[in-house]
């Protein structure tokens, strides 16, 4: 134990922020539970961890020795993340990481965020206005840095999305749609447009997304 612990001193402990908003909304967090899971570093080093990601802050968080859920610092460091089947690489100093998901012999990445959505301010007889607080009680802090407010009288629910990315080169391209896949794959627009009408894909489902993108590959 004393060797993990000093080897995860790499890591800067810093404490989950948002306790008040977990009680209220649940965690965030992409898996149901910690994962065990491989921290692979660039300098060749590798560390085991039970592993998670935090939707919210935009974060990979692991568990300390004595249960407390930390965010891992340095991300830049880290090569990849693997948990179980899965590959997540780091792609901002502030903690982001994607997801590579296979598309054929090649890859498409997925950026997975969670959203606070308020559903209103109580109202008489239990119900909620769906209205915005002005009053603040309790805060958390996003992963830019910038503080929340949160008022106990509103109920929050959380949306999750997935944002779709290609790295033709050493940048990542968003695309959100067939017309935008097709700009990514220069020449080739109308084939991709034919190809997700003809199969009906739907770009909320990324074994659909996973199709065209093979798809478009193919074409190369």
């Amino acid at each position: 134990m004393k060797t993990i612990r000093l080897y995860f001193s790499l890591f800067a402990l810093c404490c989950f922020p948002s306790l008040y908003a977990r009680a209220e909304l649940g965690s965030g967090l992409l898996f149901p539970q910690f994962e065990t899971g491989t921290v692979v570093f660039k300098n060749g080093g590798r560390s085991s961890a039970s592993l998670n990601y935090n939707m919210i802050q935009q974060e990979m968080v692991f568990l300390d020795a004595d249960g407390s859920i930390m965010a891992i610092d340095n991300p830049l460091e880290i090569s990849v993340v693997l948990i179980g089947e899965r590959r997540f690489f780091p792609v901002s100093s502030l903690g982001v990481f994607y997801e590579a998901i296979p598309a054929g012999k090649n890859s498409f990445f997925v950026r997975h965020r969670a959203i606070r959505v308020s559903k209103g301010k109580a109202a008489a007889y239990g119900g909620y206005d769906p209205i915005s607080s002005a009053t603040s009680y309790g805060s958390y802090q996003d992963n830019t840095g910038h503080t929340v407010k949160l008022n106990p009288d509103e109920k929050f629910q959380l949306r999750t999305e997935r944002i779709y990315y290609l790295k033709p080169g050493n940048s990542y391209k968003s695309f959100a749609s067939a017309k935008t896949l097709g700009k990514l794959f220069k020449g080739h627009e109308a084939k991709i447009k034919e190809f997700a009408d003809k199969e009906s894909i739907n770009f909320s489902k990324t074994e659909d997304v996973a199709r065209i993108v093979e798809y478009g590959y193919s074409l190369k």
